[in-house]
């Protein structure tokens, strides 16, 4: 029987959900943060090592620029608001992506989290923020390059941004079935989920159910 040590999700439907509901877009954000926080709590409680998130890609920067403002507000919003919940549970945080190209205010979180959080190592959450899956695999081959290292499979996934890690589950809320540019180094053999509902509907009894799902799959490595 499988047992899932890494999860990544694609929080998907924030602005959908909160369209629907007759609410601002950063209230589907901040409804996001409060279900983020009870699949954190889910995840540990269930043996989970480190859970993967999807916050902010590459590609959001083309949004509009009010929602990308605020999107970058939710970060400070978040260490404020909800550190203290993180540190209550034990939650070592850990963010990849291109943390430089984040305002300052956001670097300042990230690293607030980062340093507050560090003493932690029974579970991770790790945010994705700036980040791109193709931009991973090209600095990853720049680093090779740089480093005059050999190509080959071990040395190229040491210099992704999860490492030489494989995903164990690859989770996507909102309906759509595709992958969005991330994590495309890790996911060779990941058991993709997908589900029609909206990332702040998406409950702890959801994401149980996708890992016993997981656990009753025969995982064969292509053996």
């Amino acid at each position: 029987m499988a047992h899932a040590n890494k999860v990544a999700i694609i929080m998907d439907g924030n602005r959908r959900w909160a369209k629907k509901n007759n609410l601002p877009a950063s209230s589907g954000h901040r409804k996001g943060i409060e279900t983020l926080i009870e699949i954190v709590k889910s995840a540990k409680q269930n043996d989970v090592k480190n859970l993967i998130v999807y916050a902010f890609s590459t590609e959001n920067w083309s949004r509009e620029s009010f929602e990308v403002n605020a999107l970058m507000n939710l970060i400070n919003f978040g260490v404020d608001v909800k550190l203290d919940e993180i540190l209550e549970n034990e939650v070592k945080l850990e963010f990849i992506g291109d943390l430089k190209g984040l305002p300052k205010n956001a670097q300042q979180g990230v690293e607030k989290c980062i340093e507050a959080t560090k003493h932690f190592d029974d579970f991770t959450l790790t945010v994705a923020l700036n980040y791109g899956g193709i931009s991973d695999i090209l600095n990853a081959f720049k680093e090779l390059q740089n480093n005059g290292l050999d190509l080959n499979e071990e040395n190229f996934l040491a210099k992704t941004q999860l490492g030489n890690n494989d995903l164990d589950i690859f989770i996507r809320t909102g309906g759509d079935m595709r992958l969005s540019n991330f994590l495309l180094p890790n996911i060779g053999y990941s058991e993709l989920f997908f589900t029609d509902k909206l990332w702040p509907e998406f409950t702890a009894n959801d994401f149980e159910d996708v890992l016993k799902d997981f656990d009753e799959r025969n995982r064969r490595f292509g053996k």
